[in-house]
Parts: C-alpha cells; structure tokens; sequence
C-alpha cells in the first residue's frame, strides 16, 4: 500500500510538460531533432522566447540569451550571449534539455559543439513575414506538444491581421515612414530599403516605406532623406534618443516633415521586427500611430 501512495504521488507533482513522449522534428538547417525532455528549455532569439512563454511554457525556461526582451521574467532568469555570439561552453554549464534557437544564431561552430555533446538542438526559421511567424510559431508548438495553444497564437494574430487589412482598405492616404536603424558616425544613418522586416511592418501598418530603390539596410546620404521628406520616422526604443538628436542637428534631415513636426516613433525592437506572437498587436499599435485618426482597439490575451 505505502508503495503504491509513493508511486501516485511521484506522478502526481512530476510536471506534465516533462514527461512528453519522445518524438523527432526537424530542425530548419534540415537536421531531425529528439526531444524527450522539456524541464530546462534554454531559449536564443527574442522572438523565440516570446514564443515558448506564450505557449505555456516559461517555468521551464532556465535561460534566455541576450536579444530576449520579453516578458519581464526573463530578466530574473541566467542570460546566456547574445544570439549571433553564443558559446557553447556556457550554454552546456547550464544542463540544459532542450534549447530552441533563432536560425540566426552563431557561430556554427558553437551549435555542432552542443549537438555534439548530445544536447537537443532545434533552430527555427527567422524570416521576417507574417507566413514566417505562423510557421515559427506552429514549429515551436509542435515542439512542445502545445500544438491547440499553437493553433490559438495563431488565430489571434490572423484576426488582428484581418483586421488591419480592413482598415487599410479604408485609408485615402498612406504616409511615408523611415525606419533609421543606427546613426553612423556623428550625421549618417542606415535606414531601411525593401526585403526588412522594417519595411513589411510600415506596410502592413498602412504606411509607404521611404526608400525601395535597394534591398535591405544601408546607409545613405542625407540629400536622399530630404529628398524622400518622410512624415513619420521609425526607430527602436532603445535608440531613440540617439538617432532623435542626429537627426535634429543634421542639415537637411532636420527640415523633413517628420523632424519639423517631431513625428518620430519608438516601439521596443522585438516587439516591432520580432515577428512573433505579438505581431498582430504590433501592426496594430504602428498603425493607430500612423493614422491617429482612426478608432483602433487592440485586444491581446498574451
């Protein structure tokens, strides 16, 4: 008798997400991963770990690295580098079970030497599109065994993206945004050109990105910034300041409508271009800022 009352209580207060059954996925560099243990989760890339908090999964998380940012709990876990400078060295000291990293996670050489030591490894794909952020999030669910609260990310994002398509149908005008990703030197800035999560967020937001005569981003001159006369400029939170003050102090950029009229945006980086469970409420949020004159509501259960 007394056996079987320690046999009921052992199961009783084993975490469920730790017992999942073994199963395989592949990895997006094509490698299959096992998993069979989710009691210590190390997450790299913020969007990723937003993912797997969302998913029901956060008491499992022992460590995030650098680039998380969100929620606020990853501040009280282990921080491991940052995601495009990870060591393996650090991250194994941890005894992790299963670590699920942005596909732009590096170097190389430090992921073969975590697969190497027999420690699961699973790399999502970090396109930044909203087909991308259906997939990451259904990669991730399926990871977990969390795929019904996979599916209910998912639909929430499809519905606040309807619903930022309607109210796109409606606008009569589109303003045009320049996303300032860095301040170069005292008076450059690399802005944002076509192919950015940058530009897909300005469109999906209702807005015409300032430059897409060049993929990706670059820095240009501030001839061409006064030419293309933004009415909003873009940034992250976390460079406001910086590039708010360069672009005050510098000729020409200080006489486009967005400085003259202080029409400068921040939003927290991963928020704006993490493309995750958020997304739908990032558009959102970016498009009440762009068309102050439209009644926009965002409703969020994460």
């Amino acid at each position: 008798m007394r056996t079987v009352i320690l046999v009921i209580t052992f199961l009783l207060f084993t975490p469920l997400q730790s017992a999942l059954a073994q199963k395989t996925v592949l990895s997006s560099d094509g490698v299959e991963v096992t998993i069979d243990n989710t009691s210590r989760i190390i997450t790299i890339g913020g969007s990723i770990t937003e993912t797997v908090f969302a998913l029901g999964f956060g008491e499992q998380v022992i460590a995030t690295d650098q680039s998380s940012t969100f929620p606020r709990q990853v501040f009280s876990l282990e921080r491991v580098p940052y995601v495009r400078t990870i060591t393996s060295e650090g991250i194994l000291a941890l005894t992790p079970t299963l670590i699920i990293a942005s596909d732009e996670a590096s170097p190389k050489s430090a992921l073969q030497q975590i697969r190497g030591a027999g420690t699961s490894l699973l790399l999502v794909d970090e396109e930044k599109s909203v087909e991308s952020a259906t997939k990451k999030i259904a990669a991730i669910g399926e990871a977990l065994d969390a795929e019904a609260k996979a599916d209910e990310l998912i639909n929430e994002n499809v519905s606040q993206l309807a619903k930022a398509s309607d109210l796109r149908n409606s606008l009569i005008q589109k303003p045009t945004v320049l996303f300032i990703l860095a301040v170069r030197g005292s008076s450059s800035f690399m802005v944002a050109g076509t192919n950015t999560g940058a530009e897909q967020m300005i469109n999906l937001a209702g807005g015409k990105n300032a430059f897409n005569s060049f993929e990706g981003y670059k820095t240009v001159s501030n001839e061409s910034i006064l030419a293309a006369n933004p009415d909003y400029i873009l940034v992250m939170e976390n460079r406001h300041d910086e590039i708010k003050a360069g672009v005050e102090r510098t000729p020409g950029v200080n006489q486009t409508t967005a400085v003259r009229k202080d029409q400068i945006l921040s939003f927290d980086g991963n928020y704006l271009l993490g493309f995750g469970p958020r997304l739908g409420s990032a558009v959102l949020d970016l498009m009440k800022a762009l068309h102050p004159e439209l009644s926009i509501s965002i409703q969020s259960d994460y």
